[in-house]
């Protein structure tokens, strides 16, 4: 056999003795030498780690998971094997906010001191290895998943040869409810190719699917952590990853996993942040491997960087003198909110004397100056509104007590409503309304009793002056009504008309005209009742009184709606509305009064009025 077989033959029970080593099962098929795992805890719950990684070696298992750490870390793994070969990763971690970290790790398998032997001759020795390094980033998304990479550098080397390859990992991870994470990895997702001599090869690819329930608490001070995973290689079968955790007073740990065919067990110890595990697997056609872990923690946590960042926001921590600036200042603003705008200026120019050059003091106390004089200027339109209310009141009132002493009831009570209409308890307008309830409840029995006697004594026109007067108070009285036809039907209408005419010619115009308009309503073509009527109505062109616009429905409401824009201080529309008022009645004394007070006032109003 030449020395260049010899060679071949040598790299191949190397190369066949790793992969033993990584636990290959008896499917056949590749899988990387790193398929070993990372880390004894890992290890002693069977590999069946990919939803439950929580430590540096997250950068082999679940990068995503690396946005999930709270402190800076770092972790060294040392496995013995066989024949000189040992196994070692050491990995550093980062969490760069809460919300996305890093990680840095070194795997390698090494055996040395290997006999090189041409034709049966020793020829020195040589030595095998194959190594990565790992450099991984995770970052949350929402409150629920999490995403990572991994890039790899891979590096092989045996005897003179040597080449190196990159690849990649990706990784997710899924919050479900509680502390169930469910995890999915795809392992050298981008391969690796390396060639040591005329063959490339690349890296075998596989996924894993993890599910992890951690810290179930069984007992006071007693938890339980339990994942279970399951691999795929390209070209193998699917194969189950899975293991237990129980930790005793967050310091003692025991573990128990079943890696593929083979069975774990494990230890740990944790002593603040210090922490040592320990790994022992049974494995087929080889002897049990021994894993050694160290890890430490560095540095402050996530929640405490966040907690000092926070702090840092915070003003720092105000002296004395400060503080009593801020309790006036506080004093000052709680009676300024309430309008206690003296209490509140007390206080403030307190405030100023200790802090003379404070801006939004000076500006607050400008701004209280303004709304006292806003204060006073509304104070001085309330009272003045209040006194042209009182005013109004007093002049409806005066004006209503006007008109029951003439016993123009309908025309007082119109007045009365106006009242009403702002105070409906208005005591003076209730005190005059029962006065005109009382007082024509006793004219109406008064006119009554005025008729029945000038019907006993003849005088009937008498009689039918007072029932009018009793309908012109009461338009509804059916005794009334019902009276005077009874009397119009019994008198002569010669008679009548001589009487109307006497006093006519007696200067006795109102009762005249009272006399014909009945003997109209008697006798509607009567010529003498018709012509005196238009004597007296040309004879009595003189000023219109209350009663003549009371009479006048249509003026009596314009004269009433200028009396309400007149109380609503609208003076244009009450001009407006007396100005059609004296179209009709141009003399009325009222109207005019009432006209002049009201252009006064308008030309008394701003602008801004």
């Amino acid at each position: 056999m030449t020395g260049r077989g010899i060679h071949v033959i040598l790299s191949l029970i190397v190369a066949v003795g790793v992969a033993a080593t990584a636990g290959f099962a008896a499917d056949g098929g590749r899988e990387s030498p790193f398929s070993i795992g990372a880390g004894a805890r890992a290890i002693g719950m069977g590999g069946g780690y990919t939803a439950l990684s929580g430590d540096p070696y997250a950068i082999y298992y679940d990068p995503a998971a690396l946005a999930d750490l709270e402190f800076q870390e770092f972790s060294f793994s040392h496995t013995v094997l066989f024949e000189r070969t040992a196994y070692d990763v050491a990995a550093w971690v980062y969490p760069i906010t809460e919300h996305h970290g890093l990680g840095v790790g070194f795997m390698r398998l090494g055996t040395g001191d290997l006999v090189r032997r041409v034709d049966y001759v020793e020829r020195g020795s040589f030595d095998f290895t194959q190594s990565q390094m790992l450099l991984s980033y995770g970052r949350n998304f929402g409150s629920r998943f999490a995403a990572g990479v991994s890039l790899k550098i891979l590096y092989q080397s045996l005897a003179e040869y040597s080449d190196f390859g990159i690849g990649a990992d990706a990784a997710l991870t899924a919050r479900l409810v509680g502390n169930l994470n469910l995890g999915l990895i795809a392992r050298d997702l981008m391969q690796a190719e390396m060639e040591l001599r005329e063959v490339v090869e690349r890296t075998p690819r596989s996924f894993m699917l993890g599910l992890a329930w951690r810290d179930l608490a069984v007992a006071e001070r007693f938890r339980v952590t339990a994942s279970c995973d399951l691999e795929k290689h390209s070209d193998k079968d699917v194969k189950l990853h899975a293991g237990a955790e129980a930790t005793l007073y967050d310091l003692f740990l025991a573990r128990v996993g079943y890696d593929r065919d083979n069975v774990a067990f494990g230890v740990g110890l944790r002593h603040g942040r210090l922490s040592f595990d320990y790994a022992y697997k049974l494995t087929d056609y080889l002897a049990d491997v021994h894993h050694f872990t160290v890890s430490f923690k560095l540095g402050i946590s996530v929640p405490e960087r966040i907690r000092r960042r926070e702090l840092a926001k915070l003003p720092p921590e105000p002296t004395e003198e400060e503080k009593r600036l801020a309790q006036l200042t506080d004093s000052a603003n709680y009676y300024f909110r309430r309008f206690q705008l003296d209490s509140a200026t007390f206080y403030f120019r307190r405030a100023l004397a200790m802090d003379p050059q404070n801006e939004e003091i000076i500006g607050t106390l400008a701004a209280i100056e303004e709304a006292r004089r806003v204060q006073r200027e509304q104070e001085a339109a309330l009272q003045s509104a209040q006194d042209d209310y009182a005013q109004t009141m007093s002049s409806f009132l005066s004006q209503a007590e006007a008109l029951l002493a003439s016993r123009n009831y309908r025309a007082a009570e119109d007045l009365l409503g106006l009242i009403f209409d702002v105070d409906s308890e208005n005591p003076g307008a209730r005190a005059v309304q029962e006065r005109i309830e009382s007082t024509r409840a006793a004219e109406i029995v008064e006119k009554f009793d005025t008729a029945r006697r000038a019907v006993e004594a003849g005088r009937l026109m008498d009689a039918v002056d007072a029932y009018n007067r009793i309908l012109e108070i009461d338009p509804e009285n059916a005794g009334a009504r019902q009276s005077r036809e009874q009397v119009l039907s019994t008198i002569d209408i010669p008679e009548r008309v001589r009487t109307a005419v006497d006093m006519f010619n007696q200067g006795q115009l109102d009762d005249a005209r009272r006399r014909f308009e009945s003997i109209l309503e008697v006798s509607p073509q009567e010529p003498v009742a018709r012509d005196y009527l238009q004597r007296i109505k040309e004879a009595q062109r003189r000023p219109a009184t209350f009663e003549d616009l009371q009479k006048d429905p249509v003026h009596w409401e314009l004269y009433l709606e200028g009396l309400r824009h007149m109380r609503n201080k609208d003076y244009r529309k009450a001009i407006e509305a007396w100005e059609k008022v004296l179209e009709a009645y141009p003399n009325n004394p009222n109207t005019l009064n009432n006209l002049q007070q009201a252009r006064l006032r308008l030309g008394e109003q701003t602008p801004e009025q």
